[in-house]
């Protein structure tokens, strides 16, 4: 009797054991698909081109791009935005090293005007978020440019350099060429805000070298 229990008691833990293995190798099939879903299908990591987002962005930084959101949410004013360049209808041109990031002024449907190195949206003078250097041209932006439903007004952070929308040959940005919002940077790491937000961190650092 003592025999037949104690196989019996063997069976149940190898079966139980067999059950744990199978449930725990099915765990770590899902956390790798999920993650692979995420990273594939809702992150995407791009390189910033040109030095048309300093000192928010330097050229050949590394940054995040959240790609998932697009599909449910308009981005916001003031969102660092990844896009394709327009190239018509042919998107065999759009690769990874052509997309371009810059920070969105102006929604769709809005009326967006530059004057006296201020952005106007609908008439009203623009308070935006963060310090930038005034707009020294105002380029096409200096009638009033009305926005399709489809389009965002986008511009540098370093507002000296004109390739963004204030440019004929940039344009506007519709939005089925977005690729997503920009809200992490990899080295230095952090959080995407804005350039007064840099300039604070390199007065620190000039204050503590004086000392």
């Amino acid at each position: 009797m003592n025999l037949r229990f104690e196989e019996e008691a063997k069976k149940e833990k190898r079966k139980k054991l067999i059950f744990e293995t199978i449930r725990y190798l099915i765990l770590v099939v899902f956390v790798i698909a999920l993650a692979w879903c995420v990273i594939n299908l809702c992150l995407k990591k791009v390189t910033m081109i040109g030095s048309s987002m300093e000192n928010t962005l330097h050229g050949g930084q590394e940054v995040i791009v959240n790609t998932f959101f697009k599909r449910f949410f308009t981005p916001s004013r003031n969102s660092v935005v990844a896009f394709f360049p327009e190239t018509g209808t042919d998107t065999k041109e759009r690769t990874d090293s052509s997309i371009l990031i810059r920070r969105i002024v102006g929604l769709p449907g809005e009326k967006v005007r530059i004057s006296g190195g201020y952005v106007y949206i609908d008439g009203k003078k623009l308070e935006e978020d963060f310090e930038f250097d005034r707009n020294v041209s105002s380029g096409q932006a200096d009638q009033e440019t009305k926005l399709g439903d489809d389009e965002f007004f986008v511009l540098s952070d370093k507002r000296t350099d004109l390739d963004d929308s204030r440019s004929s040959s940039f344009s506007k940005v519709k939005k089925e060429n977005l690729v997503g919002t920009v809200f992490l940077k990899l080295d230095p790491f952090g959080f995407i805000s804005g350039p007064e937000a840099e300039k604070g961190e390199d007065d620190t650092k000039e204050e503590k070298s004086e000392e």
